[in-house]
């Protein structure tokens, strides 16, 4: 199971794919090491749309984004339950560290919210932004449904920064 933006970059917000497409070295080094894909939704993306702004982990762990992402894992999940249940390996779930949703790592927190204009004190909301060793809001949803259904697997996370590299680390880890 796979971020929705490792595929689909352009989920992300607005302005900040850091490829045309998608991280084509990790799906593909997924793909030629005989991995199966499954896209998981992009919350973020069907609550607030493309031109959101960057948003953190306490702006989303609230009760309506939270059930948005049960309603969007549910199938996903009931889909991954058929595959164990059938005898396949469910090898990891992968997410990107620093996301809000989906970071495995950290994820990114701060006093994040409100007005942004002058005389809104944007550099204390700014100074306040930090990553926690913690699992973004949809990632921590997901862990609860998997176990709940009896299923237990890795979380790992790639660096979209330097794709070559962490499709390599990612594999062997996948691997060993």
């Amino acid at each position: 199971m796979v971020a929705h933006c490792i595929l689909n970059i352009n989920s992300k917000v607005y302005g900040i794919a850091t490829e045309p497409a998608g991280c084509r070295q990790i799906v593909s080094g997924l793909l030629d090491n005989g991995f199966g894909i499954i896209q998981l939704p992009c919350v973020e993306q069907s609550c607030f749309g493309i031109n959101r702004w960057g948003l953190v982990k306490n702006q989303l762990d609230f009760p309506g984004f939270r059930s948005k992402c049960y309603e969007l894992l549910k199938p996903v999940v009931e889909q991954i339950s058929d595959f164990y249940k059938n005898g396949y390996e469910i090898a990891a779930v992968i997410g990107l560290d620093g996301s809000p949703s989906c970071g495995i790592n950290y994820t990114c927190t701060g006093n994040w919210g409100g007005e942004i204009g002058e005389g809104y004190d944007l550099q204390s909301k700014i100074s306040s932004l930090k990553n926690l060793s913690e699992y973004g809001v949809m990632m921590e949803i997901l862990s609860e449904m998997l176990s709940k259904a009896g299923i237990f697997t890795k979380f790992l996370s790639v660096d979209e920064s330097c794709p070559e590299a962490s499709s390599q680390e990612l594999i062997a880890k996948l691997v060993e």
